[in-house]
């Protein structure tokens, strides 16, 4: 089944003042999710606390959902500049040790999801796959003629002597990593800010990528 596809605004703002009513819709939006709750959060409500005419905007907005992948775009560039600005430190954890490596990996991606779950759990819950802080880091970091994340993972990854074929190796330890933080978003996101989880989650990655294989059996 396909993912589903969440609302989006009707059209964007071109003019000053047009752009002023967009952006303090999304700071409404994020006030009343800091201050009051998702409970709280209806365009009525978003409109009251923007100073704006509910038809304002219902101009630009369908429903309270595309207000929120607004601001879910927004939080997106904003972990892309962070995880920009975090690279040094993650570089040089990597380059210290596998496991110091994936370690900040581990910590940066359920850092990352932490933040987007907290916006608006139920929302993020259902349209998870719509806002992927790797794509939007992709972004970011190839305008800068950088390598993708998953280019300079894998290049990391080649340089440690694992078992097995490397580019399947890396695939599935990508996947790994992806299925489990993807899971604990959607059944325990309390996790993700757990020491013990993402310990768990390194081990699991180090055993996998230090195991024996088993020798092929002769025909």
């Amino acid at each position: 089944m396909a993912d589903k596809t969440p609302p989006r605004a009707r059209k964007r703002p071109k003019q000053s003042r047009s752009l002023f009513t967009v952006n303090a819709i999304q700071q409404a939006c994020l006030k009343i999710l800091r201050d009051e709750g998702a409970d709280k959060l209806t365009t009525q409500r978003i409109a009251d606390v923007a100073g704006v005419n509910i038809a304002s905007l219902y101009q630009y907005f369908p429903c309270k959902e595309a207000i929120l992948s607004d601001v879910y775009d927004a939080a997106l560039d904003d972990l892309a500049q962070l995880a920009r600005q975090r690279f040094t430190e993650i570089q040089a954890r990597a380059n210290a040790s596998l496991r110091e490596g994936l370690a900040a990996i581990i910590d940066m991606e359920c850092e990352q999801l932490l933040v987007l779950q907290e916006l608006e759990p139920t929302f993020f819950k259902e349209y998870q796959h719509n806002f992927d802080a790797h794509q939007r880091i992709d972004q970011l970091t190839q305008s800068l003629n950088n390598p993708s994340w998953e280019t300079w993972l894998d290049d990391w990854l080649c340089k440690h002597e694992c078992t097995g074929n490397p580019k399947l190796r890396n695939l599935l330890l990508r996947q790994t990593l992806q299925g489990n933080l993807r899971i604990a978003v959607q059944q325990h996101p309390e996790l993700l800010a757990s020491n013990e989880f993402r310990d768990e989650l390194l081990n699991l990655l180090m055993a996998y990528l230090q195991a024996t294989p088993k020798p092929t059996n002769a025909s």
